[in-house]
């Protein structure tokens, strides 16, 4: 099974006056005041639904941050977007920490509203079953907060550790997918004071039982894509991210716009990385990572 994982899209909206309060104020500062708005280019994230439609895959897994500052109009602007590609295969979707900016866009749900077919339904962790032998568990930590930290409350903890057995038990391997990664790239926790899970451990700790039932993890959120190692009870799995998929081509800093396509084959998982040369993304030259960014 081929497999394509794209996040961190990041549709930008200006906001209107009446929208720009709390966090959103500083953020709309961050984009229009000191640059950050050039970091995304409406061509990275067009030239990415074409050209993942392009790979065909069996799925495809997008790991959040669909949008900006998650007002409804980013919400409809990325609707526009990506619905053909999201349509065209079974697609897995879970909340990024921008689609849940602010408070009224993570309690009202506002992701929800546009994207509700491809986030499934009920308490998280949600199930996506994509073939007899494999299925993708989603770990929703995302929420609103002045620092972007996420957290896994105990119920969905709990939980997680009832439907892993569940799949162990059906003889499923398992894809996790998170918007924050447990790891950095260098291997280490991912222990940033702030953009990080909170309880990033006690996901952890949950995860290692389930070492040879969970085939790879795969996340967003870091913007420059790196692979490392989650080790558990039983040797350890791939932690994947192919960096932002939004991204600019930026050659003067090195950085440009990146989505990935996994093979699955019992036991194993192997990786295709595309990167955005300014018009189209091509297979990452030297293979997967290559480039160390």
């Amino acid at each position: 099974m081929r497999i394509a994982h794209v996040t961190d899209i990041h549709v930008l909206v200006p906001p209107r006056l009446s929208q720009l309060f709390g966090k959103r104020l500083l953020g709309t500062l961050n984009l229009y005041v000191f640059g950050r708005k050039s970091h995304f280019s409406e061509a990275a994230q067009e030239a990415l639904v074409r050209d993942v439609m392009a790979c065909e895959p069996d799925a495809l897994i997008c790991t959040g941050d669909l949008t900006a500052q998650a007002t409804p109009e980013e919400f409809r602007a990325a609707f526009e977007l990506l619905q053909p590609l999201f349509q065209r295969q079974p697609t897995v979707l879970i909340p990024g920490n921008h689609d849940t900016y602010t408070l009224s866009a993570w309690k009202g749900l506002l992701i929800e509203k546009d994207f509700s077919s491809w986030l499934g339904t009920g308490d998280w962790p949600r199930t996506h079953i994509l073939s007899p032998d494999l299925s993708v568990v989603c770990v929703d930590v995302c929420r609103a907060h002045v620092l972007s930290t996420g957290r896994v409350d105990e119920a969905q903890l709990r939980e997680l550790d009832v439907v892993l057995r569940k799949e162990a038990e059906a003889g499923r391997k398992v894809i996790i997918a998170m918007h924050y990664p447990l790891r950095d790239r260098h291997g280490n926790p991912y222990g940033a004071k702030t953009h990080n899970i909170d309880n990033g451990p006690d996901i952890e700790n949950c995860l290692s039982a389930y070492g040879e039932t969970i085939i790879a993890m795969v996340h967003g959120h870091v913007h420059h894509g790196y692979q490392t190692m989650v080790p558990t009870q039983f040797g350890s799995f791939p932690s994947l991210n192919p960096g932002a998929s939004g991204y600019a081509h930026l050659p003067k800093l090195k950085r440009t716009g990146h989505f990935s396509v996994y093979t699955v084959e019992s036991d194993s998982i192997s990786v295709e990385r595309y990167a955005f040369d300014g018009t189209s993304f091509v297979p990452e030259d030297g293979g997967a990572y290559a480039t160390g960014r």
